[in-house]
Formats: C-alpha cells, sequence, structure tokens
C-alpha cells in the first residue's frame, strides 16, 4: 500500500454502456439506465486518474463493496438486502489495504472486469472531452 494516498471509488457491478448520441438519455430516459450509466463513468474516470497518478504514490481504484447491503434505501426500494454492509466494510477495507494495485475494478475483494467500454481509451477520452466542454460553460 502506497504511504502517500489511496483512492477507492464505490462503483457497482451494474453498469450500463454509454451511448454518446443520447448521453443525458434525453431521447429515452430510464433513473435505473442513468444510474447505471454514471457508475460506468466513475469507474472510467477511476482509471483515467489511475493513468494520471501512475508516477505519484497514489493508488486508484474502484469498488463494487457488495451487492444491495442492508441499508434504509436499499429496503425502500428492493425490500431486502442481499449482504450485510458489514461485508462491504470488509472489501472496502481490504483494497485499501492491498499494496501497489492501481487502476483496476474489484467486485468485493476481487479483483473484476468492468464493462469493456471503460477499457476504451477512445471512449474514456470523448467523455473527458465532453466533461470538459461541459464544465466550462459553467465556470
Amino acid at each position: 500500500m502506497n504511504e502517500e494516498a489511496t483512492i477507492i471509488n464505490i462503483a457497482s457491478v451494474g453498469q450500463a454502456e454509454l451511448d454518446f448520441d443520447d448521453l443525458n438519455t434525453q431521447n429515452n430516459y430510464d433513473g435505473f439506465l442513468v444510474c447505471s450509466r454514471s457508475k460506468l463513468v466513475l469507474i472510467m474516470f477511476t482509471f483515467d486518474l489511475a493513468e494520471k497518478l501512475r508516477s505519484e504514490v497514489t493508488d486508484v481504484n474502484a469498488n463494487h463493496p457488495a451487492t444491495l447491503m442492508d441499508t434504509n434505501m436499499v429496503k425502500a426500494h428492493f425490500g431486502s438486502s442481499q449482504s450485510s454492509v458489514e461485508q462491504g466494510l470488509d472489501a472496502v477495507t481490504s483494497l485499501a489495504t492491498t499494496e501497489d494495485v492501481t487502476g483496476q475494478f474489484y467486485d468485493g475483494k476481487n479483483r473484476s472486469k468492468a464493462l469493456n467500454q471503460a477499457d476504451e481509451k477512445e471512449a474514456r477520452k470523448k467523455l473527458k472531452s465532453i466533461t470538459e466542454d461541459n464544465l466550462s460553460k459553467y465556470m
């Protein structure tokens, strides 16, 4: 583990590919789809940040800590849970103490694979460009 910093972005295995022609889902809005796409975007950002900070003493990874943890939100929307908050905490703690791992996606304690689009440098570059263009409108 790097002594300087460890960044863990909490993501999800529930990801959906981005449609760059309808990135804001204006043509076909679906809340679950938007949430799933946002998780892929977070993973794409994580991979880019890991590359950017590779020469630093910083590990950057994304983690799906557990599925439908026993939280009020899960109970309200799904009725029951599939895992405990303690399981999620254990997964995040394990990743936080893993040495010299960066630019990865984990499902619980296991290294996993995000959707293919997360690995596509051109897709990440396009997303970054769109994000920066939109941010400049508000700054």
